[in-house]
């Protein structure tokens, strides 16, 4: 169901390609983060929840990075990467997009790498009854990931809270 819906760590904006832009495709993959940091985030996020992370640690997502203002196919379509945006999840590939700049050495860097991860495991583990339901929980664990470092991410949780909501079904019965 709502399984096969992409996950954002931001807005982002599906766009048309304008005349004479390169043509879609993956980002580069100049230094991924490594194996033992994905296993190290994956652990942790099964601490934290309870979910099960066995196939996340054995088969974790696909990482690579992209610029801003580069169009990748995302949950096939494609997707102008804007400037708001850090990270994303596309869930139909289990591919993990990094928006650079990104610095395994920086905490805020690689927790948009633990927001996606949290997004892979909550969606092998369940379904959410919409597209933005798993933001609410998957920033929560972002922000305490962070605080266990000393740092204040600065989310905006009015916005996080609005894009987490469902929309309600206001039709009589």
């Amino acid at each position: 169901m709502l399984r096969t819906l992409a996950i954002l760590i931001c807005l982002m904006l599906y766009l048309p390609v304008p005349a004479g832009a390169q043509p879609p495709g993956d980002c580069a993959d100049p230094a991924v983060p490594s194996a033992e940091l994905i296993q190290e985030l994956t652990r942790w996020i099964g601490a934290q929840t309870g979910y099960d992370i066995t196939r996340t640690l054995a088969d974790p997502p696909r990482v690579s990075f992209c610029d801003t203002g580069q169009t990748i196919i995302y949950e096939d379509q494609t997707l102008i990467v804007d400037p708001g945006l850090r990270a994303a999840y596309d869930l139909s590939d289990r591919h993990i997009y990094l928006v650079l700049p990104w610095d395994a050495a920086n905490p805020k860097d690689v927790s948009a790498l633990l927001h996606e991860l949290i997004h892979d495991v909550q969606l092998i583990n369940r379904d959410w009854p919409c597209v933005g339901a798993p933001e609410w929980q998957a920033y929560k664990l972002q922000e305490t990931w962070l605080a266990e470092r000393g740092i204040d991410p600065g989310f905006d949780w009015l916005h996080i809270y609005m894009y987490s909501r469902c929309p309600r079904d206001i039709h009589p019965d």
